[in-house]
């Protein structure tokens, strides 16, 4: 087992962004949004300040992933989205700790836009 040096942040979609997703998926495709979290990998941090400072850093890349798994036509996206608007339109937890169970060595990995579109067509 190894520590990442990360910590992270999990988001989870709250009542304002579920209603906004509304137009882009059928009734069948909302149940159970709200349960669902994504965890963003973020840099260490050792107090609550810094773990702010983070969310601050980070959360304009974290809104726009998470609108770009729901719509791509980022003219229909919120404007401006802003820290309060994120933190109205989802949960967020803290991760400190960030633990790898699995002996494979970790990758990363560069996900292109075509390749994204392919994905959401072959999910869809």
């Amino acid at each position: 087992m190894a520590v990442l040096n990360r910590c992270g942040i999990a988001v989870a979609p709250r009542q304002p962004m579920v209603d906004w997703t509304r137009p882009f998926w059928t009734r069948e495709d909302m149940e159970g949004l709200g349960e669902d979290h994504s965890l963003y990998l973020i840099p260490t941090y050792d107090t609550e300040a810094e773990a702010q400072d983070r969310l601050l850093d980070s959360y304009g890349q974290i809104f726009a992933a998470e609108l770009d798994l729901w719509c791509r036509d980022r003219s229909r996206w919120p404007q401006p989205r802003s820290l309060e608007l994120f933190e109205a339109w989802f949960s967020v937890r803290f991760f400190p700790l960030v633990e790898d169970l699995d002996t494979d060595p970790l990758h990363t990995y560069v996900i292109d836009d075509h390749f994204q579109d392919a994905l959401r067509e072959a999910m869809g």
